[in-house]
């Protein structure tokens, strides 16, 4: 026996619950005492992919009801508190029969001492059919210890669930995602009874559509349109997407992230006495422009606001952003964008992403700045980066990290310019698998227009397939010349600078041995389907 199985049970259990819900059920075979130890820890976590449900041979809802029933029952029986339930059925199919089923686990926990209840059903999409919705019972009422609930898709919340006597007095955690309320106040009467509640995400709820009486062609639901939020002093963070009109009133309130997703109408977002707020994250507002006076009311407003993040938000073409308490700004895909001048001392982190290439400028910038650019290149105008980088202010380059995504054709037709100085230095140059081309014969020209933008310190090839190979040992082969490649100075008697580059060491992201060749990092990469990165450390 090996030394961890003699262990106490709640030391046993203590390194279960810090094992990934997967990897802790899989304790199970080694050993009995493991066996045991998993059968009774007070977390249950159960996936629709779970290998213990998977690898039997026959798949279907009555191995998974056996399996969790047996192990309730257990836990019951032995008087042991259940702290989590985690059921995630988004991949299995089942029947309205089924329901009973989780209202007796949910009955079982709820009477245990539960602390978290995670529930993903299967998305039925916009159906109002009272077959398909499994209804949440009372019962989850009952659970006073209850601090994080969390509710994704395919369930229905009735009237009778706030008409009963409802309060849950200790939820600090509330997520509610394609949730139907068969009643436009549920939602709002369901959160207002959580007076403790810290966290709070909503996505996309739904409520019966009254019109579709009247017309047989309009869908049966409609999105829930309105969120009003107030008396609750705890709440931290809120995170809403897909309702129209939103209003907070949370005096301690730090991070707030939204998203209409799709709203014909203009949305409506009032926070203005969340004075505390620290994050702000919108994404996708189609139809309202972000202009200078949107920053100065913005920071005047929040003079805590430290974060600000704004994706696919168009912009005014040139923008100010001025702030002394700034530390992180992301633009991602705002569209207009062509200059954007920042005054921000205590800015630490800078990110943009987008296939613009605006004129960046820092008027006060922190020796802390990192920043992130990440653009979309066309091959055949590949000297627009050149220009981009030239444009950034020299004392920000050693901070910069790269990512170019070009969006070239496989045309073999490359324009031509000469670059043989040294072109302006950068921290990183982080190239993806998607901006490799088909065609062998442009790997030349595009690390030539590559290094004739800028100089790296360190140069990254992100992949997830081995599609990547070829390219990066076509760029390590030309950089240790047994390569000579198409060059600008092929023809005469100047050199470019970068044959003068030498790789001073390669490390991958999967393999923690030095001194290990580029072909056996390709070996170790190959069966793995996750995302892997290499690079390529340089100097002259």
């Amino acid at each position: 026996m090996d030394r961890l199985s003699a262990l106490p049970k709640p030391i046993l259990h203590a390194i279960l619950a810090k094992l990934p819900d997967k990897d802790a059920a899989r304790t199970i075979a080694l050993s009995k005492a493991w066996r045991d130890t998993w059968f009774s820890f007070p977390y249950i976590s159960v996936w629709s992919d779970d290998p213990l449900i998977k690898d039997h041979r026959f798949y279907h809802m009555d191995i998974l009801v056996g399996y969790v029933t047996k192990k309730l029952l257990r836990l019951r029986d032995q008087g042991l508190a259940i702290k989590e339930f985690k059921l995630n059925l988004k991949f299995l199919e089942y029947t309205q029969m089924s329901h009973h089923h989780f209202d007796q686990w949910i009955q079982m926990a709820s009477e245990s001492g539960i602390e978290v209840l995670e529930l993903y059903l299967p998305d039925i999409g916009r159906e109002y059919s009272e077959d398909n919705w499994y209804i949440l019972p009372l019962c989850v009422t009952q659970a006073k210890s209850l601090t994080k609930l969390v509710l994704s898709s395919g369930i229905r919340v009735d009237q009778e669930f706030i008409s009963h006597s409802m309060k849950f007095s200790s939820l600090k955690m509330l997520s509610l995602c394609y949730i139907l309320f068969t009643h436009d106040g549920i939602l709002q009467s369901l959160i207002s009874h959580c007076p403790l509640i810290e966290h709070l995400y909503v996505k996309i709820c739904y409520v019966p559509n009254d019109l579709s009486t009247q017309n047989p062609l309009a869908s049966r639901i409609d999105r829930v349109k309105s969120l009003f939020l107030s008396g609750l002093q705890n709440l931290k963070e809120v995170d809403v997407q897909g309702i129209e009109e939103v209003h907070i009133d949370s005096p301690n309130l730090e991070n707030l992230s939204y998203r209409p997703m799709g709203f014909n109408a203009p949305f409506k977002l009032n926070f203005d006495s969340c004075t505390k707020l620290r994050c702000l994250c919108i994404t996708d507002l189609e139809s309202t422009i972000i202009t200078d006076k949107w920053f100065l009311e913005l920071f005047s407003k929040y003079p805590f606001l430290e974060s600000l993040k704004l994706d696919n938000c168009p912009m005014s073409e040139r923008s100010n952003i001025m702030s002394a308490q700034l530390k992180v700004l992301k633009l991602r895909h705002c569209s207009n964008l062509k200059e954007v001048n920042i005054d921000a001392p205590h800015l630490l982190s800078l990110e943009y992403c987008g296939s613009d290439k605006p004129v960046i400028s820092l008027m006060k910038c922190s020796n802390k700045l990192e920043v992130r650019v990440d653009i979309c290149v066309d091959y055949q105008h590949f000297y627009s980066l050149r220009d981009f980088i030239l444009n950034i202010p020299q004392k920000i380059l050693a901070s910069l990290s790269l990512v170019v995504r070009p969006s070239y054709r496989d045309d073999p037709y490359v324009p031509a310019f000469q670059v043989y100085a040294i072109p302006p230095s950068i921290k990183h140059l982080e190239f993806r698998e998607d901006a490799v081309p088909s065609s062998k014969a442009l790997y030349g020209p595009l690390v030539n227009y590559l290094l004739s933008s800028c100089f790296p310190e360190k140069i990254s090839f992100r992949y997830v397939w081995g599609t990547m190979h070829s390219f990066i040992e076509f760029f390590y082969e030309m950089l240790m010349g047994s390569k000579k490649g198409e060059c600008h100075c092929s023809s005469g008697n100047r050199k470019c600078w970068w044959h003068s580059l030498k790789v001073v060491k390669i490390s991958c992201s999967y393999m923690n041995r030095e001194n290990v060749d580029l072909k056996s990092m390709f070996y170790g990469s190959r069966c793995d389907c996750k995302a892997k990165t290499i690079t390529f450390s340089l100097e002259m």
